[in-house]
C-alpha cells in the first residue's frame, strides 16, 4: 500500500480583492493557431502570427486586458524531439513562460530552463492574479524532484523575481506521461485540483485544494468522488454568487458552488453566465447543458440580452479553457475557436455569417502545451441563481470508532517517518487544518501529545527542528509514523508495532529469546520470504544491530532488523510504502 497522496490544507484570504477597473479597447482577438499565438483582426478578416516557434499553447488574458501570458515548449526540447531524440509524449512537455504586452506588441520570456536538468522544467498553463500584478505556475522537474515535491512558483511583474510559495506540492495520479494541472487565481486564492488513488489502485478521490497567495499555506476540500466517478467535476473556475467568491465545479448536466471558507458545497438550480467583467447590462453568454447520442453532455452556448435568450450557433464538448467563448470589450459580440478558425456572434448575425475564415488553417503540432483557446476582453463567471445545499461545512470527526488502524506510540517517544512519502504536518488535527510543514522520510519528531482520532485518522503532536503540529500516524494497516530507537548498526527504521513483516531474500533469520545474540536461545527460523507480525516496540543489542518482538507459527521472540546498511527483514509486499 502506499502513503495518502496528498491531503494539503490552506488558510485563505477570506475577502476579494480589488480590481483596477481599466483594460485594453484593442479590438483584435488573440488565439492559438498554427502552434503559434495570433492575433486575428475582426474588422479585416486576417490573422497574423506573433510567434513564429510552431510549439505555443495559451493565451491566457490577465483581468485588466492589458497582457496575455502563454506557454512554449523549451527550444532545447523541440530540438531534441525533432531529431529523435526525445520520445513523443502524451503528457506536459518542458515549457517556457512569456508575457505579451497588448499595447506595445512587446514579448518578454519570465521563466526558461535555467537551473534544470535535462529532462527540463514542465510547467502548468499560469494564472494571473486578480490585480493582473502576478503570475502563479505549477512547475516540476521530473528528474530531481518527485510527483509530491511540485513547487508553486508566483512571478512579481513589478519587481520581476520569481518566488517559490510552496516547495510540497503533489501531482496526483499520473501515468506514465506527467500532466502538470492547470491553476485559477481568484479573490479567495490559487486553486487547483488533485486526483488520487489512496491506497494502491483501489479508491480514487478528487481534491479542489486552495493555496493562500501570500504565504502558501492551503486548504483541500474532498469531493466525495463516486466509485464509477459519475459525479467527477470536468471543470472548476471562480465565481461571483450574489457578492462572495466561490469555486464553480461543472458535474454532468448540473453547476456546484463550493464556499472555499469551510468546503460547503451547494448545487446550482440555473446554469452561471459568462461576462464582460467590467460591463453591467451588456450581452451575457449561458452554456446549456444537452444530452447527445453518446450518453453524454454537449453545451449549447446561448446568449442572453435585454431578457430576452439568443442562439449562437456554438456548441461544445466541455466547458473548460480550450472551449470557452470570449466576449468584445464592448459587450456586443462573442467568439469561439472552432479549430480551424475563428468564428463570431453577435445580435442580428445570420447563421452563414458566423464562420470568419482567417489566413491560418490550425494543427496540432506537437507538443503543444495549451490551452488551445483564443481571448478578446476580460470576462468574469457569474452566478445568481438559487441554490440548495448538498453539503455543509465538514467538521473533524472525533468518535474513536472510526479510526480502524491500532495507534503504536505515546507521548514522550521519539517517533520517525517511514520510507517513501513525506508526513503532512498540520495546526490541529484534521484534514481541514492549515498545513505548516512536512515530515521528511527518515526524519524523527518526538511525540508530544495524542492519539486523537479525527477524520478516520489517528493524530499525533509532534515536536522536530523549528516545528511543531499535528501528523497522522497511517491508515489501513499502513504505519506512516513508527516508534524510533537509535541503533547504531543498523540499517534506519521502516517497520513498526503492529505491521506485517518478511525475510529479506538470501539466508534465514534466526527467532530467539531476547534481544540480542549474547545468552539469547534460538527458538526457530524463518526462511526467506516467511510473513510475521512486529509484536512490540524495538531494542537495541551490545553489538548496536535493532531486534524487534515478533511472532511466527505460535512463536514469540526476537529477530535482528539487519546490520550496518542490509536489510534482513522487510514490510511484506502488501505494506510497502512509498
Amino acid at each position: 500500500m502506499k502513503k495518502m497522496l496528498s491531503l494539503l490544507l490552506l488558510a485563505l484570504v477570506a475577502t476579494g480583492i480589488h480590481i483596477a477597473k481599466s483594460q485594453s479597447s484593442s479590438p483584435d482577438i488573440y488565439t492559438y493557431q498554427n502552434g503559434d499565438l495570433w492575433k486575428y483582426s475582426l474588422n479585416a478578416g486576417t490573422a497574423m502570427p506573433l510567434t513564429q516557434s510552431g510549439y505555443n499553447g495559451g493565451p491566457v488574458l490577465s483581468p485588466d486586458g492589458r497582457s496575455i501570458a502563454f506557454l512554449e515548449a523549451a527550444p532545447s526540447f523541440v530540438s531534441d524531439f525533432n531529431a529523435g531524440v526525445v520520445r513523443r509524449t502524451a503528457g506536459t512537455p518542458p515549457a517556457d513562460i512569456w508575457i505579451l504586452d497588448i499595447a506595445a506588441q512587446s514579448l518578454t520570456k519570465i521563466a526558461d530552463q535555467s537551473g534544470a536538468s535535462s529532462a527540463g522544467y514542465l510547467r502548468s498553463v499560469p494564472a494571473w492574479s486578480p490585480d493582473s500584478r502576478q503570475l502563479a505556475w505549477l512547475q516540476i522537474d521530473p528528474q530531481v524532484q518527485t510527483l509530491e515535491g511540485a513547487s508553486l512558483q508566483v512571478y512579481s511583474l513589478d519587481t520581476g523575481a520569481t518566488a517559490s510559495l510552496a516547495n510540497d506540492v503533489s501531482l496526483g495520479y499520473q501515468e506514465s506521461d506527467i500532466r502538470v494541472p492547470g491553476l485559477r487565481w481568484g479573490a479567495g486564492g490559487i486553486a487547483r485540483m488533485l486526483f488520487v488513488f489512496l491506497y494502491g489502485n483501489q479508491s480514487p478521490f478528487l481534491f479542489l485544494e486552495v493555496f493562500n497567495p501570500t504565504n502558501g499555506t492551503r486548504r483541500q476540500f474532498n469531493l466525495e468522488l463516486a466509485s464509477d466517478q459519475s459525479n467527477l467535476a470536468s471543470d472548476f473556475m471562480w465565481a461571483d454568487h450574489l457578492g462572495q467568491s466561490v469555486l464553480l465545479l461543472r458535474i454532468g448536466d448540473h453547476w456546484d458552488l463550493l464556499n472555499p471558507l469551510d468546503g460547503s458545497r451547494s448545487r446550482l438550480t440555473d446554469a452561471p453566465r459568462l461576462k464582460n467583467r467590467f460591463l453591467t447590462g451588456a450581452l451575457e453568454l449561458i452554456p446549456t447543458a444537452v444530452s447527445n447520442e453518446r450518453g453524454g453532455w454537449e453545451f449549447h452556448w446561448r446568449a442572453v440580452s435585454g431578457g430576452q435568450l439568443y442562439d449562437t450557433g456554438y456548441i461544445s464538448r466541455d466547458v473548460d479553457v480550450n472551449r470557452q467563448p470570449a466576449l468584445s470589450s464592448d459587450g456586443s459580440q462573442m467568439a469561439w475557436h472552432n479549430g480551424e478558425r475563428v468564428s463570431a456572434w453577435r445580435l442580428g448575425m445570420l447563421t452563414e455569417a458566423r464562420a470568419l475564415a482567417s489566413d491560418a488553417v490550425t494543427y496540432n503540432a506537437f507538443p503543444i502545451p495549451g490551452p488551445v483557446s483564443l481571448v478578446w476582453a476580460p470576462m468574469e463567471w457569474v452566478a445568481s441563481g438559487a441554490v440548495a445545499a448538498i453539503q455543509t461545512a465538514p467538521a473533524s470527526d472525533t468518535n474513536p470508532g472510526i479510526c480502524a488502524l491500532e495507534p503504536q506510540l505515546s507521548p514522550g517517544q521519539q517517533a520517525v517517518v517511514s520510507p517513501g512519502l513525506a508526513n503532512r504536518v498540520r495546526t490541529a488535527a484534521s484534514i481541514n487544518a492549515e498545513v505548516v510543514g512536512r515530515i521528511q522520510a527518515g526524519e524523527v519528531v518526538t511525540v508530544t501529545q495524542g492519539p486523537v482520532c479525527a477524520g478516520g485518522y489517528y493524530w499525533y503532536l509532534v515536536q522536530g527542528a523549528g516545528f511543531s503540529g499535528w501528523t497522522v500516524e497511517g491508515i489501513d494497516g499502513d504505519y506512516w509514523l513508527l516508534y524510533h530507537i537509535d541503533c547504531a548498526n543498523s540499517p534506519p527504521i521502516r517497520l513498526g508495532k503492529g505491521m506485517v513483516a518478511a525475510v529479506s531474500a538470501g539466508e534465514a533469520n534466526n527467532i530467539r529469546d531476547g534481544a540480542g545474540t549474547q545468552g539469547a536461545t534460538i527458538l526457530g527460523r524463518m526462511s526467506a520470504g516467511a510473513n510475521f507480525v512486529i509484536s512490540g516496540y524495538p531494542e537495541c543489542d551490545a553489538d548496536g544491530r535493532r531486534w524487534f518482538p515478533i511472532q511466527y507459527n505460535q512463536i514469540d521472540g526476537w529477530t535482528a532488523a539487519g546490520q550496518g546498511s542490509e536489510y534482513w527483514i522487510e514490510p511484506a509486499p502488501s505494506q510497502a510504502t512509498g
